[in-house]
């Protein structure tokens, strides 16, 4: 069946914009509600870790504030060589170990988010615009955007937040510069580690919703998966 040139441009222009669609959909990642048994196990032994402080960061600190801000610990300060891990069992930050000169230091602030546990098996990342920030300081910021990545360990995305003004609007915005110059710092994040198999990459940038969306999930598994040692299904929060 022959059809009329009018409607051979609008069927045309509906497939282009379907493709253009799925291809916006491959840039992002898709984060299962599914939480790999490896991490569940970890979420119960890091809870025992932490039953012997009173007071303790990842385990108390919430996730999110009641006007909508997420909070965030900083691990390592923006242009810090040093890789910073936060030991849940010691409640504190220790130097893992030193990255190279050549890759230099952190292009941000990075952390993580307090009561989230990601498919890695560790707190969900958070990436905090902005001048340099003192390791060890948890810091409020709204959701500007996240940053897709995966690497040898599976999903690894980040959510990156801003400071706050007074009337609580984002101070700092995720420009195409701060992404190309972050994603490029994550692209190349283990190129030193390929003998052992690592390796990482940035296929992409999402919404700020995405990045909230996140969280949300993360915190979800934090809630409803700690006991378990299989896999754990939540139901994403809108």
């Amino acid at each position: 069946m022959l059809l009329h040139p009018r409607k051979m441009a609008i069927v045309k222009l509906t497939w282009i914009a379907l493709l253009v669609l799925g291809l916006a959909g491959q840039a992002g990642q898709h984060a299962p509600e599914t939480l790999p048994a490896k991490a569940s196990e970890r979420l119960g032994k890091s809870l025992m870790d932490a039953k012997p402080h009173a007071r303790h960061v990842w385990r108390d600190t919430p996730s999110m504030n009641a006007d909508g801000t997420i909070n965030g610990y900083i691990e390592i300060a923006r242009g810090d060589r040093n890789k910073w891990e936060f030991n849940i069992a010691t409640n504190q930050r220790f130097i893992d170990r030193v990255m190279p000169e050549s890759l230099g230091g952190y292009p941000i602030n990075y952390g993580f988010v307090p009561q989230t546990i990601s498919y890695d098996t560790d707190p969900f990342d958070i990436l905090v615009l902005g001048p340099p920030i003192e390791g060890g300081t948890v810091v409020r910021g709204v959701p500007v955007g996240v940053m897709f990545m995966e690497d040898e360990k599976g999903l690894d995305s980040k959510v990156v937040v801003s400071p706050v003004d007074d009337r609580g609007r984002p101070i700092h915005q995720l420009t195409p510069a701060i992404q190309k110059e972050v994603g490029s710092f994550f692209n190349r994040y283990k190129d030193h580690e390929k003998e052992k198999g690592a390796f990482s990459k940035v296929p992409g940038w999402g919404s700020r919703e995405e990045g909230l969306a996140l969280v949300r999930l993360t915190h979800e598994f934090f809630m409803k998966c700690r006991g378990r040692k299989d896999t754990c299904v939540v139901s994403r929060q809108k």
